[in-house]
């Protein structure tokens, strides 16, 4: 899922994999400031979805091997670019594995089913290229900062020895091993605008240079969503029990990430809220154990949650009080 901050629409992909018929569309949710309608666009086999830093274009994969750039005015594919290095598939992962970074490249995986590449295309040249050719066993899985500017990857999750988490600046296209040992994330991942606070597996928040801000403690129930705020100063994580479930409306818990690496053990929490009702399944059960993983985002100017579930889209306004107000990036 991705929020056009420009013209204030969410878009969200909905592809097949091989445990789940999805609708193969992407779905653009549209408000009039009373309600929320939504309308799809086919793209058969689609993969996943990348919003580019300035909101100018919204590109998709298929399993065709095929980059789809899509015009926001028009919710329509405005052209079609075949890649000669495959478009790797992830099977039932089925959000990062895109990112569009700051320099107009969309990076994606590339190969076959199983062994991949780290491969780009570039949204100046329209052509493609491979950075780090056979890197990644299912991966790479991928995050980056809303600016574009700090992209993080991790190559493999399935095999062993792990391999180290990389992380590339825009600035000049180098990919680094980050230095603590970090190796894997799949979901609950995400990265503030400026790069400066990254919130790994919904476990930690780290700073640019790899600092540990703060731990994040793990409710009971487990963590549903988990997403940090533009600009970095807070962590929003969503919990609610599955399997069998509970009538416990969804809790949001804030926590402080502004503090300076080093300082806390674990993050402060700040206050709570709950949901008005549950976005998503509440089963744990193969194949549909994916349907409880909520996408949750958090507008630019850090007012409203945006949580879709496999029941619904819920927008809800997150209490002053637990804001950053908007208060300088964290550093």
């Amino acid at each position: 899922m991705v929020y056009d901050a420009v013209h204030g629409d969410i878009y969200a992909s909905y592809p097949s994999t091989f445990w789940a018929a999805g609708l193969s569309a992407i779905v653009r949710f549209r408000s009039n400031g009373v309600s929320w309608s939504s309308s799809s666009l086919s793209i058969p086999g689609l993969r996943d979805i990348a919003l580019a830093p300035d909101s100018s274009v919204l590109a998709a994969t298929d399993a065709s091997n095929h980059v789809h750039l899509i015009d926001l005015a028009a919710f329509s594919v405005k052209s079609t670019h075949l890649s000669t290095f495959g478009v790797g598939d992830e099977g039932n992962v089925t959000e990062g594995s895109l990112a569009i970074t700051k320099d107009g490249k969309l990076w994606m995986p590339t190969g076959g089913t199983t062994w991949h590449g780290l491969g780009f295309f570039d949204l100046n040249t329209l052509k493609f290229g491979e950075a780090l050719p056979s890197c990644c066993y299912s991966g790479p899985y991928l995050a980056v900062s809303r600016d574009g500017v700090r992209l993080m990857v991790a190559p493999s999750a399935a095999i062993t020895p792990t391999p180290a988490m990389l992380y590339m600046d825009a600035e000049d296209g180098v990919f680094r091993t980050n230095p603590i040992g970090l190796t894997f994330f799949y979901y609950l991942t995400s990265v503030s605008d400026n790069g400066n606070r990254f919130l790994m597996g919904g476990n930690a928040v780290y700073d640019r240079a790899f600092g540990t801000v703060g731990r994040v403690p793990q409710p009971v129930t487990g963590v549903r969503a988990a997403q940090l705020s533009a600009d970095g100063r807070r962590a929003y994580i969503l919990e609610y029990a599955v399997e069998p479930g509970s009538s416990a409306l969804p809790l949001v818990r804030a926590l402080d990430t502004s503090m300076k690496a080093g300082t806390q053990l674990t993050l402060p929490e700040i206050g709570s809220f709950t949901l008005p009702e549950v976005p998503g399944c509440q089963t744990a059960n193969y194949p549909d154990y994916e349907c409880y993983r909520p996408r949750m985002r958090v507008t630019p100017d850090g007012k409203n949650l945006l949580i879709l579930g496999s029941k619904k889209l819920v927008v809800v306004p997150i209490p002053l009080a637990l804001r950053s107000l908007r208060l300088p990036p964290a550093t």
